[in-house]
């Protein structure tokens, strides 16, 4: 009667879920998989670890969903979870980028921000 809970990193971590959530959804067990992801600025640019997560449990998980931002990461939980547990119990994922975990300065850091900001991807870093 409880939910599961795995929390992942991106990438490999959230791939190497793949056979436990499909083991999830035919035995009707509700799982929330919260997974990591490269910054938002950096999806679609060859980030580390970026690809398309959502696309990969699309057919595994009852609702796949990314944070954009944090305001909506409890409202967006407790849909999941919700979700999850509703009608025919399965599993659900639930993307985070680290933009949204973690505070600027430290984003700023890991994808190389500029303290000068005079490339575009500076400025838009900056801003």
């Amino acid at each position: 009667g409880r939910i599961g809970v795995a929390a992942v990193t991106a990438g490999p971590g959230v791939t190497n879920t793949v056979t436990a959530i499909k083991n999830a959804q035919m035995a009707e067990s509700p799982v929330l998989l919260l997974g990591g992801a490269a910054a938002s600025l950096q999806k679609g640019r060859g980030a580390l670890q970026d690809i398309d997560q959502l696309s990969l449990f699309k057919t595994l998980c009852k609702t796949c969903v990314s944070i954009k931002r944090v305001r909506d990461i409890i409202p967006t939980l407790r849909k999941a979870i919700a979700t999850a547990q509703s009608g025919t119990p399965g599993p659900v994922f639930v993307e985070l980028p680290i933009d949204i975990l973690y505070p600027f300065h430290v984003v700023e850091k890991e994808i190389g921000g500029a303290k000068t900001a005079r490339s575009l991807r500076g400025k838009v870093v900056q801003w």
